[in-house]
C-alpha cells in the first residue's frame, strides 16, 4: 500500500474519531468543569502512549521548543478553547466555526511562504465549507450568534492552524515518540487551569448511571479522540502531507451524518445529501491541484 494511501486511510480514522468527541465532551461538560475534562482526558492518553512507547526522544533544542509549542497549541490551547466555548455556544455553532480549519490553514500557508495557491484550491474549500454548513444547519438557517462562545471556537481554529504548521517541521521525527510527547506536554500545561478551576471544583455525578456514562465519554475521549488520533494524525500528515490531511477535517459532517443513518435509522433529508455532496466534490477540486 502506497504511503499517500495509508496517510488518507489514517485520517478518515480520526474523522470518525472526532466527528463523535464533540458529543463526548457536550456529555461531560454535564457533569466536570471544562478544563477538568481536558486534563483527565490527556493525562490518560498520556499514560498510555507512554505505556506504548518507551524510546528515549532524541530533539535539538530548537526541535524540542517546537514539541512543547506544539503541545500548548495542539493540546492546550485547542482544548481550552474549544471545552471552554462549548459552555456559551452550541454544537451547531461549534461545529461550524471548527469547519474553517482547512480555509484559515489554507490562507496561514500562504501567508507565510509569502505564496498564493491555486484559485481552484480556494474555489474548492468555498465549495466544501458551504457544503459543511448545509449539512449543519440542515437547511434551517436559524443559526444563533453567541458572541464570546463564537469568539473562543475561533481561537480553537487557530490553535490548530498553527499547530499543523509545526507539526509540518517535524515530519522526520518518529511519530509515535512525538505524539507522546507533544500530549505529554500539553498535559502539563493544562494542569494549571485544572488546579485553578480544583478551587469550586463542580462534579454532578449523583449515580451509578451517571458514572457509567461520565467514564464511558471519558475514556472514549481519552483513547480514541486524543491518543490514537493524534498518533494516526501525525502519521497522516507525515505520509500525505498537511493541507491533504486538514481538508479531511470537512468530512467529519458527513461521517458523523452517515453514522447516524446507520446506526439509529436517522434518514438524512435532501439538504444533507446536498450537503455532503458539496463537501466531496469541493474536497476533490482542492486535492486535484
Amino acid at each position: 500500500m502506497e504511503d499517500r494511501t495509508k496517510g488518507i486511510i489514517y485520517m478518515l480514522m480520526v474523522v470518525i474519531f472526532w466527528g463523535f468527541s464533540f458529543i463526548g465532551t457536550k456529555v461531560l461538560l454535564n457533569y466536570l468543569d471544562p478544563a477538568t475534562i481536558g486534563f483527565l482526558r490527556f493525562f490518560i492518553a498520556t499514560i498510555l502512549l507512554s505505556a506504548i512507547c518507551r524510546k528515549k526522544a532524541d530533539y535539538t533544542r530548537k526541535q524540542l521548543k517546537y514539541v512543547m509549542i506544539a503541545g500548548f497549541l495542539g493540546v492546550t490551547s485547542f482544548y481550552m478553547f474549544e471545552n471552554v466555548a462549548l459552555t456559551y455556544t452550541t454544537a451547531t455553532n461549534a461545529s461550524l466555526i471548527g469547519a474553517t480549519v482547512p480555509v484559515f490553514f489554507l490562507l496561514t500557508v500562504d501567508t507565510l511562504k509569502r505564496t498564493f495557491s491555486s484559485p481552484i484550491k480556494y474555489l474548492g474549500a468555498v465549495i466544501a465549507f458551504a457544503g459543511v454548513g448545509l449539512l449543519i444547519l440542515n437547511g434551517k438557517f436559524n443559526l444563533a450568534l453567541n458572541p464570546l462562545g463564537d469568539l473562543l471556537m475561533f481561537g480553537s481554529v487557530f490553535s490548530w492552524v498553527f499547530y499543523t504548521t509545526i507539526i509540518d517541521k517535524l515530519r522526520s521525527k518518529d511519530m509515535l515518540i512525538l505524539s507522546r510527547d507533544i500530549t505529554l506536554f500539553g498535559t502539563i500545561f493544562l494542569l494549571p487551569f485544572a488546579l485553578f478551576e480544583a478551587r469550586d471544583m463542580r462534579v454532578d455525578i449523583v449515580s451509578q448511571s451517571d458514572l457509567v456514562i461520565a467514564l464511558v465519554s471519558l475514556m472514549y475521549l481519552a483513547i480514541f479522540a486524543s491518543a490514537l488520533a493524534f498518533l494516526l494524525w501525525n502519521k497522516a500528515i507525515d505520509l500525505t502531507g498537511s493541507s491533504t490531511t486538514t481538508n479531511g477535517l470537512y468530512l467529519i459532517p458527513p461521517i458523523a451524518i452517515l453514522g447516524d443513518s446507520i446506526i439509529l435509522g436517522n434518514i438524512p433529508n435532501i439538504y444533507a445529501l446536498v450537503g455532503a455532496v458539496l463537501v466531496l466534490a469541493g474536497v476533490y477540486l482542492s486535492e486535484r491541484t
